[in-house]
C-alpha cells in the first residue's frame, strides 16, 4: 500500500467506481419516475374512459378498449376493480355499473396521489444521486491531482533540482530520509550513482594532477639534455672540430631544427601544465597594444618571407594600452599569427586587425587566405593536441597541436574570449576579445628656453608590417 502505484490505483479505482455507482442509481431512479409517470398517465386515461361511459346503452368498442387497456395493467388491484367495472358494463346494469364506476374512481384518486409522492420522492433521489455522480468523481480527481503534485511532481522536482546542483558542482548528501515508494528508490539510486562520480572524479583528479607532475619534471629533465645536444649541434655546425662535407652539414641541420621543435615541445608542456595546475603567475599590467603587436609581427618575419606571405597591421590612429602579462600576449600573438602564415599559400596576405566590437570591447582579428576550417573542426582545434586536415601540403605545416590550447588558455586567464570564423576555401579570422583596454595617456607639452616643443605625434595611418 505504500508505493505510488497503488495509492494512484486506489485513486483511480475510487474515481471510476464512484462515478459508475451513483450514474447507476441516477439510471435506476429516473426510470423508476419514467414508469410511475406512465402509471399516472394510464391512471388518467382510464378514469376519463371509465367516467365517460354510457350508462344506457351498450358500446362494443369501449368495451373492447377497456379491456385492451386493463390487460396492460400491472397493479392487481387495478386490474380487479376494471374488471368489475367491465363485468358491470358487460351485464347492462346501469345502477351496478354507477356503483363499480364510483369505486374504482375512488381507488383511482388514491393511486394517483400515491404515484405524485412516488414521483416527487424520486426526483429527490435523482437530484442526489446525480449530485453525487458528478462531484464524487470530480473530488477524487482533485484528490488524485493534489496526490500526484504532492506525491510525484515535487519530489521530482526536488530531485532534479539536486541533480542539477550535482551538476554545478554544488552537490551536498544531506537529504531527508527518502520515502519507501519509488521516487524514494529513484532518489536512493541517484545518490550511489553521485557518491560513485564523485569517487570517481577524486581518482581523476589525483591522476590528472599525477600527469601534470609528471609532464612537469619530465619537461624539466628533458631542457637540459636538449639545450645540451643543440649546443653541440651548434658547435658542429660552426666548424669548431673541422670542416663538415654537405651531408654531414645538411644531417646536422636537420638535428638542430628537430632539436629546436622539440624544446618547444617542453616548453608548451610547461606551460600546459603550469595553467592546468593553476601555478601560472601573470604580471599584469598597462602596457601599448601597438608595440606588443609591432614586437611580434617582427619576430615572425623571417617566417613570413619563408613562406612568402605579407604581414599587415591595421590599427587605431590614437595608441590604446591593454592590461596584460606582455610576453604572455606576445605568446598568443606570435601562436595565432604563425598559424596564419603556415597555412597562407605564397604571395597572400595575413592581416591583424584591431578594432571594437559592438559591446565595446576591444577585439583583435588575425586573418589568413588559407583553406578555410570546416565547422566540425571550429571547435576542436583549441583542444590539446588537435589539428585540422588540411590541404596545405606546406614543409611549414609542422606542430604539436599545442599552441591554440595555450592561446586559450592563455586568454581565459586574461578574462578575455577566443575563437575563430572560417568556411572551407574562404580562410580564417581568429580572434580574441579583452574588456580590459584604454586610450593611452597623453603626454604633456614641454616648453624649454629655446622655445621648443616635445610631443609625441599621433598616428594618423594604420601600421603595416611587411
Amino acid at each position: 500500500m505504500r508505493t505510488l502505484r497503488s495509492r494512484f490505483n486506489i485513486l483511480f479505482i475510487l474515481v471510476i467506481g464512484s462515478g459508475v455507482i451513483f450514474s447507476l442509481a441516477a439510471v435506476d431512479s429516473y426510470d423508476r419516475i419514467s414508469e410511475a409517470q406512465d402509471s399516472m398517465d394510464s391512471s388518467f386515461q382510464l378514469r376519463n374512459l371509465v367516467g365517460q361511459l354510457p350508462r344506457y346503452q351498450f358500446d362494443k368498442d369501449y368495451f373492447e378498449k377497456l379491456k385492451t387497456l386493463r390487460n396492460q395493467l400491472k397493479d392487481e388491484n387495478r386490474r380487479q376493480l376494471l374488471t368489475h367495472v367491465i363485468a358491470a358494463y358487460g351485464s347492462r346494469n346501469p345502477q351496478l355499473l354507477s356503483r363499480r364506476a364510483e369505486q374504482y374512481e375512488s381507488f383511482e384518486q388514491k393511486q394517483y396521489k400515491i404515484i405524485k409522492e412516488t414521483i416527487s420522492a424520486e426526483k429527490q433521489i435523482l437530484y442526489r444521486n446525480g449530485t453525487l455522480a458528478f462531484a464524487l468523481p470530480l473530488f477524487f480527481i482533485l484528490l488524485l491531482i493534489g496526490y500526484l503534485k504532492m506525491g510525484l511532481f515535487n519530489p521530482l522536482k526536488r530531485l532534479s533540482d539536486r541533480m542539477l546542483d550535482f551538476l554545478g558542482d554544488k552537490y551536498s548528501f544531506k537529504f531527508m530520509i527518502p520515502e519507501d515508494n519509488e521516487i524514494g528508490d529513484l532518489q536512493r539510486t541517484f545518490n550511489s550513482l553521485a557518491q560513485r562520480v564523485l569517487n570517481n572524479m577524486d581518482e581523476l583528479k589525483d591522476l590528472d594532477r599525477a600527469k601534470s607532475e609528471f609532464l612537469s619534471i619530465a619537461s624539466h629533465e628533458l631542457r637540459t639534455p636538449m639545450t645540451s645536444i643543440k649546443g653541440s649541434l651548434s658547435l658542429l655546425k660552426s666548424g669548431v672540430l673541422g670542416q663538415l662535407d654537405k651531408s654531414s652539414l645538411r644531417l646536422i641541420r636537420i638535428a638542430e631544427s628537430e632539436s629546436d621543435r622539440l624544446i618547444r615541445l617542453i616548453n608548451d608542456l610547461l606551460d600546459l601544465a603550469k595553467i592546468e595546475s593553476r601555478s601560472l603567475a601573470l604580471k599584469k599590467d598597462w602596457v601599448p597594444l601597438d608595440s606588443l603587436l609591432e614586437k611580434s609581427l617582427e619576430g615572425l618575419l623571417g617566417l613570413a618571407e619563408t613562406a612568402e606571405v605579407r604581414l599587415k597591421l591595421q590599427t587605431f590612429k590614437k595608441s590604446i594600452e591593454i592590461k596584460v602579462d606582455a610576453d604572455r600576449f606576445q605568446q598568443i600573438i606570435t601562436n595565432l599569427v604563425s598559424n596564419a602564415i603556415k597555412f597562407s599559400p605564397q604571395g597572400s596576405e595575413v592581416l591583424v586587425h584591431v578594432h571594437l566590437n559592438q559591446k565595446g570591447d576591444l577585439a583583435i582579428d588575425v586573418k589568413d587566405q588559407g583553406p578555410g576550417i570546416a565547422i566540425e573542426d571550429q571547435e576542436l582545434i583549441f583542444e590539446k593536441f588537435r589539428q585540422t586536415n588540411g590541404t596545405q601540403e606546406s614543409q611549414l605545416v609542422k606542430g604539436t597541436g599545442l599552441g591554440l590550447a595555450i592561446a586559450k588558455a592563455l586568454i581565459f586567464e586574461h578574462g578575455g574570449m577566443i575563437g575563430v570564423q572560417s568556411a572551407p576555401g574562404q580562410g580564417s579570422t581568429f580572434y580574441i576579445v579583452l574588456k580590459e583596454w584604454r586610450k593611452a595617456p597623453v603626454e604633456p607639452i614641454v616648453f624649454t628656453n629655446k622655445s621648443e616643443t616635445v610631443n609625441e605625434t599621433t598616428k594618423t595611418t594604420p601600421r603595416a608590417a611587411a
